[in-house]
C-alpha cells in the first residue's frame, strides 16, 4: 500500500498543470529541447579522433627511435607516385565493422563513366583499363595479404591538388588472419628506380603485429620531471669514488683546514686528488642536460619545418596555376535521382542493358 501511494504521488506530480510558469519560460524550454543533441559516445569519439590511443613518450635516449617508428607506421601518410597514390587505413564494411584496407586512388578524365572501366584483380597482380587504355598494370610487392573477393572500386569526385576531379577509388581489403601492415610498399615497381636499381639493398623486416609489440615493449618510461627543490637522487655512481693514482676504492673525501676544496685521500697510496664537485645532485643535473638537448632539437626541427614550407611555396610558385582541363563542375550529377524499381521492372531494365551491350559479364 505504501508503494502504491508513492507511485500515485509521483504520477500526480508529473501530470500536474504548469500554469504558474510564464510563456517565455515555456518557449525557452521548448527551444532548448529542440536544439538538444545526443552526446557522441566516447567509444566512437576515440575511434574517430585517436584510433591508436594516446601517444607514448619514452625516455630521451629512445626518442629518436620511437619517432622513426611512428613515422614509419603512420597510417595518414600519403604515398604519391603521380599517376596513382595510396594510403593505409580503415573502412567500414557492409556489416558495420571497421576493417583495415589499402585505399588506391587513380585520377580519371571527366568524361569517363563506370562502364568504360575494366579491373582485373588477383593476389599477385592488378590491372585497370580505362576506355581501352591501361592505367595500372602492376605486380604487388607481397602476395599474402590481399582479400580479392571483398575488395571493390568506385568512382568519386574529390579535390586533387586544388582541382575537383574524378577519381577511381579502389578499396583493397586485408585478410583478417594476415599479421602484416601495408605501410611501406604496395607495388613491386615502387622499390626500384628508373634504371632498375633497388631503392634499398638491405633486406628490411616486415611491418607486422609482433614487431610493433616488441618495439612498444622495449620503450622505457622516462623519469618524472623533478622541481628544483626536490633532491632525491643517488650520487654514488657519479662521484668517482676511486683513487686517480692507483685506482683503489678505499678513499676518504674530506676537506682539511689547509685545503681550499674537497680532496680525495687514498688509504693505499699517498696520492691526493681533488674530488668531483657539482652544484646540483646527479638527477637534477641529468634532467637539466636533457632539457637543454630537447630545446636544441626543437629549435632544429622548427628550422627544418620552416625550410620545407618555403621550399613547398617556391615549388607552387614555379608550377603556377594548376591544370583545370579535367576539372569536374560543381553541379556534377546534380540532376540524377535515385530510381526505385520493383523486381520485374529491374529485371526488364537489366535485360535490355545486357542486350544493348552496356553491361558485360566477366568471369573472375
Amino acid at each position: 500500500e505504501e508503494h502504491q501511494r508513492l507511485i500515485r504521488i509521483v504520477a500526480s506530480l508529473h501530470i500536474s498543470p504548469c500554469s504558474h510558469r510564464s510563456r517565455s519560460t515555456m518557449a525557452a524550454s521548448s527551444s532548448s529541447k529542440a536544439k538538444a543533441e545526443p552526446p557522441v559516445p566516447p567509444v566512437m569519439k576515440r575511434s574517430m579522433l585517436a584510433p591508436h590511443g594516446p601517444q607514448l613518450r619514452p625516455q630521451y635516449e629512445q626518442e629518436e627511435e620511437w619517432q622513426e617508428f611512428c613515422e614509419r607506421t603512420d597510417t595518414s601518410k600519403l604515398h604519391d607516385f603521380g599517376r596513382y597514390w595510396w594510403t593505409y587505413g580503415r573502412d567500414e564494411d557492409d556489416d558495420g565493422f571497421l576493417r583495415e584496407a589499402v585505399f588506391l586512388e587513380v585520377p580519371l578524365r571527366k568524361d569517363i563513366e563506370a562502364k568504360q572501366i575494366r579491373a582485373n584483380l588477383t593476389t599477385k597482380h592488378l590491372q585497370i583499363t580505362v576506355h581501352g587504355e591501361s592505367v595500372i598494370d602492376e605486380d604487388f610487392e607481397d602476395t599474402k595479404w590481399l582479400n580479392v573477393s571483398e575488395s571493390y572500386w568506385e568512382i568519386e569526385v574529390k579535390e586533387v591538388k586544388q582541382v575537383r576531379r574524378k577519381v577511381l577509388r579502389y578499396v583493397l581489403y586485408i585478410l583478417m588472419e594476415c599479421p602484416k601492415y601495408i605501410t611501406q610498399w604496395l607495388f613491386l615497381s615502387e622499390k626500384t628506380e628508373d634504371d632498375g636499381r633497388f631503392v634499398d639493398q638491405n633486406e628490411e623486416e616486415e611491418d607486422n603485429i609482433d614487431d610493433r609489440l616488441r618495439m612498444i615493449a622495449k620503450m622505457k618510461e622516462p623519469e618524472p620531471h623533478r622541481d628544483a627543490d626536490i633532491w632525491f637522487s643517488e650520487t654514488e655512481e657519479e662521484e668517482e669514488r676511486w683513487c686517480d693514482g692507483c685506482g683503489s676504492t678505499r678513499i676518504v673525501v674530506m676537506k682539511k683546514h689547509t685545503d681550499s676544496k674537497y680532496m680525495k685521500y687514498c688509504n693505499d697510496c699517498p696520492f691526493v686528488s681533488p674530488a668531483k664537485e657539482t652544484s646540483l645532485p646527479t638527477g637534477l643535473m641529468k634532467q637539466k642536460d636533457i632539457d637543454e638537448k630537447r630545446s636544441r632539437k626543437a629549435r632544429l626541427k622548427a628550422r627544418k619545418d620552416e625550410a620545407k614550407k618555403r621550399m613547398q611555396a617556391e615549388k607552387e610558385r614555379v608550377a603556377g596555376d594548376p591544370d583545370r582541363t579535367e576539372e569536374v563542375p560543381e553541379d556534377f550529377n546534380k540532376s540524377e535521382k535515385t530510381r526505385m524499381y520493383t523486381d520485374e521492372e529491374f529485371t526488364d531494365v537489366l535485360t535490355k542493358a545486357l542486350r544493348r551491350g552496356e553491361i558485360k559479364w566477366e568471369d573472375y
